[in-house]
């Protein structure tokens, strides 16, 4: 469980779409109106591990090829999110429209760490034993929700230091090529068999 709660931290902690919005709702409302947004989060990776992992258990004991082509797409998609970061590291950019309950559930359904977390992240117990699943999923919760308030933070820290703001392209670039990396690296875990 140790284990798992330090691959899980440094994932969470890894910019990408969920934590983009935080740290986008964190400037433009702060931290007490985005709160709401960390059971969004919390929800939407529930979820998407949950049914990641419980159907990959089934569906992929026969196809184990099935979670190498999964790695692959989500690989390509990190690397997609990593140049759109990378186009747009302005502030005024991350300011414009508000972040919703239901935006922050379905981006956070639809991210790629949440395969990333049911498919290599998680103990495979997790998923054929009930109460294994239980403390794995409430591990992960208080990690998600702590590491989502660090972004609230940040975005927080920004808007309140505007000599601050003036490196948010910077931080947003450096995400950027954060993401790049990890994308190669979970391309390279696939190939390099």
């Amino acid at each position: 469980m140790l284990k798992m709660a330090l691959y899980v931290s440094l994932v969470l902690a890894t910019p990408g779409p969920t934590n983009t919005l935080l740290l986008s709702s964190g400037i433009k409302v702060g931290f007490r109106q985005s709160s709401r947004l960390l059971v969004a989060e919390a929800s939407g990776y529930g979820f998407a591990i949950s049914l990641w992992g419980f159907f990959l258990a089934t569906f992929a004991a026969t196809r184990p090829w099935l979670y190498d082509v999964l790695k692959l797409g989500s690989s390509a998609y990190i690397f997609y999110l990593a140049l759109q970061l990378w186009k747009s590291p302005h502030l005024d950019g991350i300011r414009s429209g508000t972040i919703g309950f239901r935006d922050m559930f379905v981006a956070t359904t639809m991210n790629p760490k949440a395969l990333l977390f049911a498919t290599a992240i998680f103990p495979p117990q997790a998923f054929v034993s009930v109460p294994f699943y239980l403390c794995s999923i409430a591990v992960f919760t208080v990690l998600a929700v702590t590491i989502g308030s660090m972004w609230l933070v940040v975005g927080g820290v920004l808007t309140a230091r505007r000599s601050l703001a003036t490196h948010t392209g910077t931080l947003l670039r450096g995400a950027s090529v954060v993401l790049a990396m990890f994308a190669g690296t979970l391309a390279f875990s696939v190939l390099n068999r």
